[in-house]
């Protein structure tokens, strides 16, 4: 067995869909001959949640001063009943967080000093810890392979330190592009830009391999660091895990209305308003029947672009067939995308990733229905024919798809075998067969 690091600020039995990449590489890795140790935070107890199997080494993360200020304040408003407010008055827009800032003042000189605390990352507070234990673990098991994973950023530098320091091979796995053109102004001044442009360039230099998870990324990467030898730069995907598929044991319905559903956060730049807006015109021209559909958006997702989902539902009149509800854990997700008909999958803003959740929409056997910018997804769905895209600035072509979606489901054209993730078709973006991927790039090095 050949041992290997796997740095991931996010794992179980956290929730954060960060986690389940590098979980389900932990998971496989023994059925390639590796045996993997793991280093991420130490995030407390969580009820309910079982912690995962030894070889976990969790660490302190010091506080860090947005995050302590942002609790304090929660709290505050909490025991008014206003935290909803206040995370409400938080949440920027993608447009107002990148655009060109040229105020002047008090408040402009307190976003530039803010700045430096964003620099790369807001989760910088366990890097000397992470440090610190990483290199007692490297010597302790005799680790060779270290594999950092980021989101957030501050795990390549984690990498890049220990590989600088014990000289252990080392491959940065991107699950989005670092790339100063991808942050927000708002977060950024030209002093942090010089500092995090290096920081940047030593992790694509030293690192032995950089994994992007499509291939879009990686040509992005290429090009931005084009003195760079551009074999180093791979891609491997996201993807799904069917023994989650199998262990659910739900099915979906042939009666009742067809189940539009999202499941997730309404990341920076994504909203399902130019769904809705479609959706609303398509029952006001009688093209749909209220009765005959029902749409769930489930997670992270009372706020998108800074407008509350309750209130964009209720102003297009739509509260009796459109429900926002709560977080609920992964395999019920799972269970209930199983039972779903079309599974939204949103990427306005950012054609160059592919989120978790579209692999595992494909995996579920339901129409998967993008709404983005003809990007990444895009270009899987044309492949592999689960799904159609659509531009999420073209109102009739999104009123189109939501039609095409319905005459698929009612004419049995979705993909409707009992275990759709064994599909030979999607076997590419099994977990299992891209560990052993991520094995043989790993063996290159």
């Amino acid at each position: 067995m050949k041992n290997i690091l796997v740095v991931s600020y996010h794992f179980p039995p956290s929730l954060a869909a960060g986690g389940v990449r590098p979980s389900k590489f932990v998971r496989y890795f023994p059925e390639f001959g590796w045996e993997p140790t793991v280093l991420t935070i130490n995030q407390g107890e969580i009820p309910g949640v079982p912690e995962m199997a030894p070889g976990i080494h969790r660490v302190p993360e010091w506080s860090h001063p947005l995050k302590a200020y942002e609790q304090f304040k929660l709290k505050r408003y909490a025991r008014q009943n206003k935290a909803d407010d206040l995370i409400l008055k938080w949440t920027v827009s993608y447009d107002v967080a990148n655009q060109s800032l040229r105020r002047r003042g008090l408040g402009e000189l307190k976003r530039w000093l803010l700045s430096f605390l964003w620099l790369p990352d807001r989760e910088i507070g366990w890097l000397i810890p992470a440090i610190v234990r990483g290199l007692h673990v490297i010597r302790k098991k005799r680790i060779g392979y270290i594999l950092t994973t980021g989101p957030p950023f501050s795990c390549h530098l984690i990498g890049l330190i220990l590989k600088r320091l014990t000289g252990v091979r080392w491959v940065a796995d991107f699950r989005d592009p670092w790339s100063l053109t991808q942050k927000g102004a708002i977060v950024r001044n030209h002093i942090t830009d010089s500092i995090e442009s290096r920081m940047i360039r030593s992790v694509m230099k030293h690192a032995d391999h950089v994994v992007s998870v499509t291939a879009p990324m990686t040509e992005f990467a290429i090009k931005e660091h084009r003195d760079l030898d551009s074999d180093k730069f791979l891609t491997l995907s996201n993807g799904f895990d069917a023994l989650d598929f199998a262990s659910t044991g739900a099915a979906r319905s042939i009666a009742g209305p067809i189940v539009f559903a999202y499941f997730g956060t309404f990341y920076h730049g994504r909203t399902p308003k130019p769904f809705l807006c479609a959706l609303r015109s398509l029952v006001d021209e009688g093209a749909i029947r209220p009765e005959d559909i029902q749409v769930k958006f489930v997670g992270n997702v009372a706020i998108a672009e800074g407008q509350e989902v309750h209130e964009i539902i209720r102003g297009f009149g739509m509260e009796r067939f459109v429900k926002v509800l709560p977080v609920v854990a992964r395999a019920e997700a799972l269970r209930q995308s199983l039972e779903a008909h079309v599974l939204l999958v949103l990427d306005e803003r950012h054609p160059l990733q592919i989120p978790l959740k579209f692999y595992e929409a494909m995996a579920s056997g339901a129409v998967v229905f993008n709404i983005g910018s003809k990007g990444a997804v895009a270009e899987v769905l044309a492949k592999t024919g689960r799904g159609l895209a659509v531009d999420y600035m073209n109102p009739d072509e999104i009123k189109s798809g939501i039609l095409e979606c319905l005459r698929r489901e009612r004419w049995g054209q979705m993909w409707s075998k009992r275990d759709p993730w064994n599909d030979p078709t999607i076997q590419e973006w099994n977990f299992r067969n891209l560990t052993g991927r991520l094995v043989g790039y790993l063996e290159r090095v």
